[in-house]
């Protein structure tokens, strides 16, 4: 979901195929204000009422999906997640499919911030704001977990549907400023588990995504039980963390990436840290601490028994300061029965067949949207740290959230010959594994293709045979034997770089220098020294001239070959972990801890922009690459965002959001297609122009540490910490 937050956004004025057109014959879409690899979020204008709205438009037609039972389970589940009609959680106004076969969402338009926003700003919160917070969160879910009815016309379904939300975390509660104090909603209900008494629908959501740093023990075992109390675990969670400042294992994951098997082990196994024994919570009265250590068992039937519960307990454990009873809606209720007209539907959805339970699907207005106050997704470049977990498969999911990638893989599965509709563009292309280079017996670090990509040369860890020197390898791809080494780092090589015509290698490590070889003869032309730390990165220019480097003591250096003299760009403020040179050579990008992105002037060594904030990285910049026509640049980071930039105007062109760990290395395959790889172990290939995410290669065994392409290459090659390096064709 997408959340209109308070400042503005770049992404408005990203081209917009669907501007000035009407979806559902009613919303004129306006601007763009979100998008992920699943879809995006769109202003536009209910012309009916005259009011902005929300559009959410995903980008995989449901016309290719050729199985009846998903599109029956696509539109039971929007009209089960649109009858959550509570004030504190997110409303679907309206829904339906374009006549292209688009499916879109409508949701209420409003300004705001998330939970995680404000903790990211002020990490801890006050006894009484984080108990007004939790109450109002607990009276959305108590609608969700006692159940809801769908309507057909002005009859009520005999069953009942209760819904677990499943991925309970501050990005997911939205804080809405009013005149009588915060109001809360819950959103993103896409990824719940619906509990319903027909056991046709009872694995309608199987597939399980989740995140991990909030997420319950049961939710980690495929036999486990998923019901209201994994959300209450999470919420406990969540309270931890805005009365502590920290989370409830005290890995201080503001700081450091935390991995996901650390997660899981220490809800798995690991106890609780006592909330009152952390840094200044000695104030927290112990039965607050008592309610939230509850909410924190590793068993669920040790929990609270209902979000109920847990609000009294909260409300009873806060007296002395009383809940603002005013923001609190009602947790229940009976659900009116909606008109005809709120049930019409468009004749021209290409998906019309009735289910049992709910309206034919169609542009299905669920509603008159009367209510003001409604946030909407969370758009997940504006959201933080977002990582989905895809913990099992074989069911159908309906993800209402950007950022989540299960419908582009059910509709791939779907189609008869595998293939997604972006993999049928001619100028999209996959990778399978060519060749697997084995030889290392510690991490790899580097690897570059020749440009005949005949010749792959690698560094990393490895130590020669006297224990001496660290050897870049020299590979012959074909017979996927090293032929030669290059001798002369005496310490672990970080970052390899090729001239134009592959004559000229630069490498360089963390014994603080650069070395120039020439590649035919294995001749050191330059050892270049004046770093005083770690060089993590160098580049080239295509003449083998001039050379680029970034490294840990915060520079970045230009260098004449020619001479071996340098020049100093100081403006970064931590570690320079990239450095790229546009293909023109007129302009250096840096990449650095410092969470910004440098674009300097290779003549002068004048800044000519920051890319930050909006819309920037929130942690390490690890890397940084031009496209072929230097138009773009792509940026990575520990934050697991890959992110595309106007390399002229310094604009935000697209967020791509998949990776479920620190990414760490990014190349252009062309200018339409770029890859990524992660410490998730992935290599990620995206397209450009939409920010789809075209191929998931589960590619390494360990930490994927670089990948790599020649501008016009038929091949990419990656290095990892599993020691082994791997060409893709």
């Amino acid at each position: 979901m997408v959340i209109a937050l308070s400042q503005p956004n770049s992404l408005s004025s990203q081209p917009n195929p669907w501007s000035g057109r009407l979806v559902g014959d009613r919303y004129r879409v306006n601007e763009r204000l979100g998008s992920g690899g699943m879809g995006d979020v769109f202003l536009a204008t209910d012309i009916r009422l005259g009011k902005p709205v929300a559009v959410k438009l995903l980008r995989e037609s449901l016309a290719l999906a050729e199985d009846l039972d998903f599109k029956r389970r696509f539109e039971r589940e929007c009209a089960i997640c649109a009858a959550l009609k509570s004030p504190h959680i997110v409303q679907v106004s309206d829904y339906g499919v374009t006549a292209e076969g688009y499916p879109f969402y409508v949701m209420e338009y409003l300004q705001g911030q998330p939970l995680d926003q404000l903790l990211f700003n002020q990490p801890r919160l006050s006894v009484t704001r984080t108990c007004n917070i939790m109450t109002q969160i607990c009276a959305g879910l108590q609608l969700a977990h006692e159940g809801v009815v769908l309507w057909s016309g002005e009859v009520a379904s005999s069953e009942r549907i209760k819904v677990i939300h499943r991925d309970l975390k501050p990005a997911n509660i939205f804080l809405v400023p009013s005149a009588l104090g915060e109001f809360v909603k819950v959103i993103d209900f896409g990824i719940a588990k619906i509990h319903s008494l027909q056991a046709e629908f009872t694995s309608a959501t199987s597939v399980f995504l989740g995140t991990c740093h909030y997420a319950s023990p049961e939710q980690f075992d495929i036999r486990g039980e998923v019901d209201e109390r994994s959300d209450i675990y999470s919420l406990g969670v969540i309270l931890y963390e805005m009365l502590a400042g920290i989370d409830p294992f005290g890995f201080d994951f503001r700081a450091k990436r935390v991995s996901n098997d650390v997660w899981l082990t220490a809800h798995a196994t690991q106890p609780v840290k006592p909330l009152r024994s952390q840094p200044n919570c000695d104030s927290i009265s112990p039965e607050l601490e008592a309610v939230v250590m509850r909410c924190l068992e590793k068993s669920p039937g040790d929990r609270f028994v209902s979000v109920a519960a847990l609000s009294k307990a909260l409300q009873s454990a806060n007296a002395e300061t009383p809940i603002n009873s005013l923001l609190l809606a009602p947790a229940t209720g009976q659900q009116p029965a909606p008109s005809q007209t709120d049930l019409a539907t468009v004749a021209r959805s290409p998906l019309a067949t009735p289910v049992p339970g709910s309206s034919s699907l169609g542009s299905s207005s669920l509603g008159s949207p009367s209510r003001a106050v409604s946030p909407l997704e969370t758009a997940s470049q504006q959201s933080g740290r977002k990582f989905p977990l895809l913990l099992m498969g074989g069911g159908v999911l309906l993800a209402l959230a950007i950022g989540i990638y299960a419908l582009p893989q059910v509709l791939q599965s779907s189609q008869p010959n595998g293939t997604s509709t972006a993999q049928l563009a001619s100028s999209i292309r996959t990778f399978s594994v060519a060749k697997t280079l084995k030889g290392n017996s510690h991490p790899v670090w580097s690897a570059v293709l020749s440009p005949d990509e005949q010749t792959l040369i690698s560094g990393g860890e490895d130590k020669d045979a006297a224990g001496q020197f660290y050897p870049i390898k020299i590979w012959d791809i074909k017979t996927g034997q090293m032929q030669r080494t290059l001798e002369g780092h005496l310490a672990a090589i970080r970052s390899l770089s090729l001239s134009q015509n592959g004559q000229i290698l630069a490498s360089s490590g963390g014994d603080n220098t650069i070395k120039v070889w020439d590649v035919p003869t294995g001749k050191l032309l330059h050892t270049l020294e004046g770093h005083a730390g770690s060089v993590w990165s160098v580049a080239l220019s295509k003449d083998g001239q001039t050379l680029i480097s970034g490294s840990e003591d915060t520079t970045v250096r230009v260098w004449d070959l020619r001479t071996e003299n340098s020049r100093v760009l100081a403006e970064h403020a931590a570690v320079v972990y990239s450095v790229a040179l546009s293909p023109d050579g007129k302009t250096i990008a840096s990449g650095s801890a410092d969470k910004t992105i440098r674009m300097w002037d290779l003549a002068t060594g004048e800044l000519i922009r920051t890319l930050g904030e909006p819309g920037g990285h929130r942690d390490t910049v690890r890397a940084v690459a031009f496209s072929p026509n230097g138009e773009q640049l792509a940026s990575v980071g520990w934050d697991g965002f890959v992110k595309s930039w106007d390399s002229t105007t310094g604009q935000l062109l697209q967020t791509f959001e998949g990776h479920s760990d620190r990414v760490d290395s990014v190349t252009f395959i062309n200018d339409r297609m770029l890859a990524s790889a992660s410490l998730d172990k992935t290599i990620k290939i995206w397209d450009t122009q939409n920010g789809q995410m075209l191929q998931n290669i589960p590619a390494h065994s360990n930490w994927v540490l670089s990948v790599n392409a020649q501008p016009a290459a038929q091949s990419l090659v990656s290095s990892s910490s599993d020691t082994t390096i791997k060409l893709w064709q």
